[in-house]
């Protein structure tokens, strides 16, 4: 079982990087460079494995975020709505304006897992069990904690006093998104020169694999 968590916990890094800070973050919401249609099935499988939940809604929040941060419209202020709410994710949004998302609903591989993101996560978790309880463990389990836990951490400490910062020790958990000040200063591709899914993307588009098209 210890072996399950230890690569439960190596996993996790892997589909954090390339599924939320890669993928939902800096791909979808930020458009910060062009990939092909196998890159998005990757990152929006890993990202639901991560319990991103509604790849739309991920997207629109922090979409929104950006637009009012650390204002009352942010929908996961410190600020406005506590930390540990933000830090737990008890955080909601009723509805987002549509242009949050509209460009979201043309994608058919973003709506497809909009729609079933629910019986992805629950397949993905049974067919891992019926193959080993410690597949279970580190396929979907060890996601499903660490995630909220890291993505959680950055909503609630990297936003202090209506103010964004960094918070590096955070990058153990999310994917070199610790360096939130930088992010928000204009930094969309790669955040920081220590910031490790940033490292990955500058060498992917150094070879081709992507392209970049802006910071």
């Amino acid at each position: 079982m210890l072996e399950s968590f230890l690569i439960g916990f190596i996993w996790y890094q892997i589909i954090a990087h390339v599924g939320i800070s890669a993928g939902l973050h800096r791909y979808w919401a930020h458009k910060s460079f062009t990939a092909g249609p196998i890159f998005e099935v990757v990152t929006l499988y890993f990202a639901t494995l991560a319990g991103a939940r509604s790849p739309i809604g991920w997207i629109s929040a922090h979409r929104m975020h950006h637009h009012h941060s650390d204002k009352e419209l942010d929908p996961h202020s410190p600020k406005y709505k506590g930390f540990w709410k933000v830090f737990l994710s008890l955080w909601t949004v009723k509805s987002f304006p549509p242009k949050y998302s509209k460009d979201l609903y043309k994608n058919p591989r973003m709506v497809f897992f909009h729609n079933h993101w629910g019986k992805i996560w629950l397949g993905s978790a049974v067919i891992s069990f019926v193959i080993s309880p410690y597949v279970f463990v580190a396929w979907v389990l060890m996601p499903a904690i660490l995630a909220p836990i890291g993505f959680g951490l950055i909503n609630a400490v990297c936003h202090i006093n209506g103010k964004s910062r960094n918070f590096p020790l955070v990058n153990l958990l999310s994917a070199g998104e610790g360096w939130h000040d930088e992010h928000h200063n204009g930094k969309n591709f790669r955040f920081h020169k220590w910031d490790q899914t940033g490292f990955v993307l500058e060498n992917l588009s150094n070879i081709g694999v992507i392209q970049r098209l802006k910071d």
